[in-house]
């Protein structure tokens, strides 16, 4: 990219700026046409982008009315348009007339990397029913937590951490909390216990900028990058200075799974004390974690607290 501009589409920050450079951008066309002894025409420009970042909202801040249809939801715009604009430079000849092409969202139709899907779905770029709202809002947690883990927390998001500290109560970094475990503390803290809701509660403070500002990608600083700095999440993370925490040395990858496992049989039995039926792929399962578990694992499960059932089957997403 070239040539790019900052554009506050809510405030109006930008707009004229924005007006000057799509004629700048354009006068090379009108010109040519001069040469060929035609007519000035308006020009024509593509307004395109990902699914709900407000493509529609800049029209209209650029007509000054409301033209396009706008909500904070993926998927208003449903169909191509063209809006005409007329600007200051408009008013006696065509050269300050352009047409902007009020376009849908757009995504791949392939995401290789299945870090970018769980961003946009925490952007609310993609629609609410095509993602689970806990699983999102974890790894979103658990991915700027790993933006200061790295040490660019304070350029990317620099008020996350106290507004964890304020809000919810904990400190992501010096408590040694994954995006699971903010989860549930939250819930546990604010949403009675319930995960869902603390799942929509983290998901809603990010969108409406109560965690503050924050980039959830950083530019690039080598070539190898291959357009951002790769952010690394799980048990290999260092921590500054380069010391791994004291918690994840001792623990090995086999003993994260096996507690995974413990957890997940503790959900599957809490399940039927409540008289729910499961299928039989399920019994099998639990009998495979029996068979696994030691006398110490089957005393870790009778001393989990019940607001960690079920914890831990969201890592790996």
């Amino acid at each position: 990219v070239d040539h790019f501009l900052f554009v506050n589409a809510k405030m109006g920050q930008g707009i004229h700026a924005l007006n000057r450079a799509i004629l700048k951008a354009g006068a090379h066309i009108q010109e040519r046409r001069g040469r060929r002894g035609l007519k000035d025409r308006a020009l024509r420009v593509g307004v395109i982008g990902y699914p709900n970042v407000g493509k529609s909202a800049l029209i209209n801040r650029i007509l000054n009315r409301r033209r396009a249809r706008t909500a904070n939801t993926p998927g208003i715009t449903r169909t191509l348009q063209w809006i005409r604009v007329k600007t200051a430079y408009g008013k006696t000849t065509k050269r300050g007339e352009f047409e902007l092409l009020d376009s849908p969202g757009v995504i791949p139709a392939r995401i290789t990397d299945q870090s970018d899907a769980f961003l946009l779905a925490a952007c609310n770029c993609i629609g609410n029913n095509a993602y689970d709202n806990q699983g999102v809002a974890s790894y979103l947690f658990e991915w700027i937590k790993a933006l200061h883990v790295m040490g660019r927390g304070k350029l990317a998001a620099p008020d996350f951490i106290k507004q964890c500290e304020e809000r919810y109560d904990f400190h992501p970094i010096n408590d040694n909390l994954t995006g699971e475990s903010m989860l549930y503390k939250i819930s546990e803290a604010s949403c009675r216990g319930s995960i869902e809701d603390a799942s929509r509660k983290m998901l809603q403070d990010f969108r409406t900028g109560r965690l503050g500002p924050i980039c959830l990608q950083l530019a690039p600083l080598t070539e190898d990058d291959d357009g951002q700095q790769k952010v690394t999440l799980g048990l290999e993370r260092q921590y500054p200075g380069g010391v791994t925490s004291k918690k994840d040395k001792k623990m090995t990858r086999e003993d994260y799974e096996q507690e995974r496992l413990i957890r997940a049989a503790n959900a599957i039995k809490s399940a039927q004390e409540r008289g729910l039926e499961l299928p039989p792929i399920i019994h099998a399962a639990v009998s495979a974690a029996a068979a696994t578990n030691d006398d110490d694992d089957g005393q870790r499960q009778q001393e989990m607290k019940p607001q960690e059932v079920g914890k831990g089957l969201f890592d790996g997403w």
